[in-house]
C-alpha cells in the first residue's frame, strides 16, 4: 500500500528531473547561441570592413597614380642645362631649365621639384622650382638659379662629371595655383 504512492511520486519526480535536465540543456543551447552570435557577426563586419578598407586604398592609389600622371601631362620639363661653379668656399650648379605648360590657364605658382638621375636610376640631384612660376597657357618659360652642393654627399658631384644625354631627369609637380588664384592639387 505504501509502495504505490511512493513508486509513483518517485516516478513523477524523475520525470520532471529528466524535464529539467533537458530544460537546462536548452537554456544552456539558447545562451551559447546567443554569445556565439554576436561573436560571428563581429567576425563577418570585421572581413566585411577590412575588404572594404582594401578596395578604398586600391581606389586611392589609382587616384595618386592617375593625378602624377596628370601633373606631368600638364607641365613637362622641356629642357634643362647646368653649369659647375667652384667658389672660395662652396660648389655650385648654375641650373637652367624650361617648363612646357599643357594648361589651358596661365599659371602663377608651381610647387614641386626637379630630380637628376644617373643611369643607374640613382638620384643625384634635385632642385626645388622656381614657385612664382608665370607660365601662359600653352606656354614656354625659362627659369634659372644656382643651387649649392652638400659636401656630405659627394654623389651630387656625379652632375658635372656625366654627360647631359646620360642624366635623366623626373619632374615632381605637387600644386599648380593659376592666375585666377585657383588649386590644382597633384600629389
Amino acid at each position: 500500500m505504501f509502495g504505490f504512492p511512493l513508486a509513483r511520486i518517485a516516478g513523477e519526480g524523475a520525470r520532471r528531473a529528466g524535464e529539467g535536465a533537458r530544460s537546462a540543456r536548452l537554456w544552456l543551447g539558447l545562451a551559447l547561441a546567443l554569445l556565439a552570435a554576436p561573436h560571428a557577426r563581429a567576425q563577418e563586419n570585421t572581413a566585411a570592413r577590412l575588404d572594404a578598407l582594401e578596395q578604398r586604398v586600391a581606389h586611392l592609389e589609382a587616384l595618386a597614380a592617375k593625378e602624377q600622371s596628370q601633373a606631368t601631362e600638364l607641365i613637362t620639363l622641356a629642357r634643362w642645362s647646368a653649369a659647375f661653379a667652384q667658389g672660395d668656399l662652396s660648389k655650385s650648379y648654375k641650373i637652367a631649365y624650361t617648363l612646357q605648360s599643357h594648361c589651358d590657364k596661365p599659371i602663377k605658382l608651381i610647387d614641386g621639384h626637379v630630380d637628376f638621375l644617373d643611369p643607374d636610376g640613382k638620384r643625384i640631384y634635385s632642385i626645388p622650382l622656381i614657385r612664382e612660376a608665370a607660365i601662359d597657357a600653352d606656354g614656354k618659360a625659362r627659369f634659372a638659379g644656382t643651387y649649392f652642393l652638400n659636401p656630405a654627399q659627394p654623389d651630387q658631384i656625379k652632375l658635372r662629371d656625366l654627360p647631359p644625354d646620360q642624366v635623366a631627369t623626373q619632374l615632381h609637380v605637387r600644386r599648380i595655383v593659376f592666375r585666377d588664384n585657383s588649386v590644382l592639387p597633384l600629389e
